[in-house]
């Protein structure tokens, strides 16, 4: 995340905590096609993905008044967005059918839901873990992840292959989410949200 897009937030979040709703728009706008992608991602349900970023949303609204604007914004949806997902996923886990399909979405692997996170830093083990990256591997991640390209867009300009960035991107994300390490949940809303 860029300086300036720090303080974006910072300002966007300033407005908030005196109940400017334009703020609350804009903030809406910027993250929640992320959150929606996250839930959905894990849920498989899209009312039920709707449902987080309208609570995520609902809550930020609630605490407009208290919200630190020198603490990074991020963060906090990271948090909420994190908890609600958790609880909708305990909520799932009594369903049998549901725990099959999150073992083999898993891989079997075993994971820790945590409420401790960090948010600093899991940023600065994803900057370093960007950085071990090929430089081309690297390139097009940072096209797609930081700059928003499509996939077709940096073919494009890279003139190479759209598959060949799908291709690098799924090696980029295999690479970071093992660089991140197995604590897997927290680590793909990151991913999602916010790399």
């Amino acid at each position: 995340m860029s300086v300036s897009e720090k303080e974006d937030d910072k300002r966007l979040v300033l407005q908030l905590n005196n109940n400017k709703v334009e703020a609350f728009d804009t903030l809406f706008h910027k993250y929640c096609e992320k959150l929606f992608r996250f839930s959905f991602s894990l849920l498989k349900n899209k009312e039920d993905a709707q449902e987080i970023v309208q609570e995520v949303f609902l809550r930020i609204w609630k605490k407009r008044e208290e919200i630190d604007s020198a603490k990074s914004f991020k963060s906090f949806l990271f948090s909420i967005s994190y908890n609600l997902v958790v609880d909708q996923l305990r909520l799932r886990l009594k369903d049998q059918e549901y725990r099959k399909f999150l073992v083999h979405y898993f891989e079997s692997e075993s994971f820790e839901l945590r409420n401790d996170l960090d948010y600093d830093k899991i940023v600065v083990q994803l900057r370093d873990a960007v950085e071990e990256l090929p430089h081309k591997r690297k390139q097009i991640y940072t096209l797609s992840r930081k700059l928003g390209l499509s996939n077709k867009e940096i073919a494009a300009r890279l003139g190479i292959s759209i598959k060949t960035v799908e291709n690098q991107i799924t090696l980029a994300l295999k690479h970071l989410k093992t660089s991140l390490g197995k604590d897997v949940f927290p680590v793909i809303l990151f991913l999602i949200l916010f790399a």
